[in-house]
Formats: C-alpha cells, structure tokens, sequence
C-alpha cells in the first residue's frame, strides 16, 4: 500500500471490492420525488432537473466535474439558477439487497443528467494504489470502495471506505 495514502480504514483485503472515484461534489438523495441534501434539506433544483428522475430512490452526488466545487455551490444556490452543466452521479440505490443487486437497479434508462458511477472491481492494494494515482493524476480527489455483498446503510461504515492521499499543512506543523 502507498505511505501517501490515508490507510486507517482500509481493509488488508481489497480483492473483489468495488472501486469508483470520489466526487468531489454535493452529496444528494432523490426520494423519487424531491431532491435532498444528505441533512434532509430540500434542494430547489429546476423542474426539467427533477420532472424526469427516476421513481426509485437515489444517492448520489451532484457534480460538474473536477475542479468545479466553487461553481457548483454557486450554480445551486442562486435563486432561479437553470443548473445548466450540473448532474447528479448516482453511486447506490436506497434499496433492500446486496450492492451487487442494487446497482442492477441503474441498468435502465436514465434522463441526460443523471448518470450512474462505474465501479470496477478491485484486484488488491497495488490495483487500487494504481486506480487512485490515475484519478489524483487527472485532477481528481481519490476513491472510494465498497465491500462486495454489501446492503444499504446510510451514514458512515466500514462497508464504504475513502481512500486518499493524505495532506499535511506543512506550514501548519512547522510551528
């Protein structure tokens, strides 16, 4: 495993784990009628956003690419804002199953904006060292993986794991 990497979560077995990218973005839940926040709060997302969402419930993370946080806070939060360039990656269904059986839930047709994140299956530490060199690379935060098998729970657990480079304020610790 890469030193660089922030390791205190991840398991000594990453095997057949899946992997996709961390978006750096705003996390959202769609109740297969409105559009949420991870705290509940309503997002005020244009009709043409919402009108044609799928009827299942969704998490996932709105986005508009790497290096757009600013511009996306901006974008959402305007009154009246037409969230041109904004889309909503969905990474898991709110659903009974295995995440396996979840993510079969997304093979269906999907409106324009809304796209379903890949996840590749991991083949061990120097397969996912590789993958997040690749993503930090291109501009990208780092990854996240998902214990095979696993069911839907909301919140913070071992079943999803970041992984990242960790970064140290250098000036910070200097004293």
């Amino acid at each position: 495993m890469n030193p660089a990497l922030l390791a205190s979560d991840i398991p000594a077995d990453v095997r057949g784990w899946w992997v996709s990218e961390k978006l750096d973005g705003i996390r959202a839940i769609w109740t297969g009628t409105a559009l949420l926040t991870r705290h509940g709060k309503r997002l005020n997302a244009p009709k043409w956003f919402t009108d044609s969402m799928p009827d299942i419930r969704l998490d996932g993370e709105l986005w508009m690419g790497r290096g757009t946080f600013d511009k996306l806070v901006s974008t959402i939060q305007r009154k009246n804002s037409d969230w041109q360039g904004v889309e909503f990656h969905v990474f898991d269904v709110q659903a009974v199953g295995t995440f396996e059986e979840r993510q079969h839930k997304l093979n269906r047709p999907l409106p324009r904006h809304v796209r379903a994140v890949p996840h590749l299956e991991c083949a061990g530490h120097d397969a996912l060292d590789a993958m997040e060199a690749a993503v930090v690379n291109a501009g990208g935060e780092g990854l996240v993986i998902r214990r095979p098998g696993s069911p839907y729970r909301p919140g913070r657990i071992g079943d999803v794991v970041k992984v990242k480079r960790l970064t140290v304020d250098v000036d910070r610790w200097q004293g």
